[in-house]
């Protein structure tokens, strides 16, 4: 145990030594991308389709960016034994659902096709919401709670998405 306290206190001061060698190298690398970032674009001012095809590159190669520009929102309540869309059709596409549990008892929004689950949300309890972002390819699903019988009292909501 005496020996745990000695290598303790050097890994506390040499973490200070490490971590400012780190953001030295982050920095020092940021500076040389930036750099040649910068090369291409001031070096390419005749033609201005190259220049626009250059900036758009980043933006399409961001997978997270495009997807949540892309996704429709559909507003999702549920509440005793009811689902209510704030959409009634569905074109093939990504949706970002937004679930508020608004009754009194524990509910989830599960997305089924042909019988599996594709994507669902946690169980929210009373007043909880969440967002659940979903890729719905041509096809019939169903929206359904999973908690307890609340599918089989009635939380089930049949859609077709169309292509």
């Amino acid at each position: 145990m005496p020996h745990a306290i000695g290598p303790a206190r050097s890994a506390r001061r040499v973490a200070p030594l490490v971590l400012a060698l780190g953001i030295g190298l982050v920095s020092g690398c940021s500076a040389e991308d930036d750099a040649a970032d910068a090369a291409p674009t001031s070096s390419a001012p005749s033609s201005s389709a190259e220049a626009s095809t250059s900036a758009a590159a980043p933006t399409s190669s961001s997978s997270s960016a495009p997807a949540e520009a892309e996704s429709e929102t559909v507003s999702v309540s549920e509440g005793e034994m009811f689902i209510e869309l704030s959409e009634d059709s569905f074109s093939a596409g990504t949706y970002s659902f937004e679930v508020t549990n608004n009754g009194r008892m524990p509910h989830d929004f599960v997305v089924e096709q042909g019988g599996s689950d594709v994507a669902g949300t946690e169980v929210l309890q009373p007043g909880e919401s969440a967002t659940l972002e979903v890729e719905l390819a041509p096809g019939d699903y169903v929206f359904y709670c999973s908690v307890g019988a609340h599918r089989a009292a009635g939380m089930e909501l049949p859609v077709t998405v169309a292509a």
